[in-house]
């Protein structure tokens, strides 16, 4: 679910991979692993990420839907 996430976000920021391996500071083939579903990323990695996509790190794992009440 998390390279799906990645994937989704980074396009919908115009983002091919080495752009946002440049902003988090990490080589392309880890971009391109953790969206293949091939790597889990880092915990320190989750958080940069998810500031740069502004989301919650529970959306970032998780999906769009992670924080919403079930209620």
């Amino acid at each position: 679910m998390i390279g799906q996430e990645f994937k989704a976000r980074r396009e919908a920021l115009g983002l091919d991979q080495k752009q946002l391996a440049e902003k988090l500071c990490v080589g392309q083939s880890i971009i391109s692993r953790v969206e293949a579903g091939l790597k889990i990323p880092s915990v320190p990695l989750v958080k940069l990420a998810a500031e740069l996509f502004n989301c919650t790190t529970d959306e970032l794992i998780f999906g769009r839907d992670a924080n919403r009440d079930s209620a």
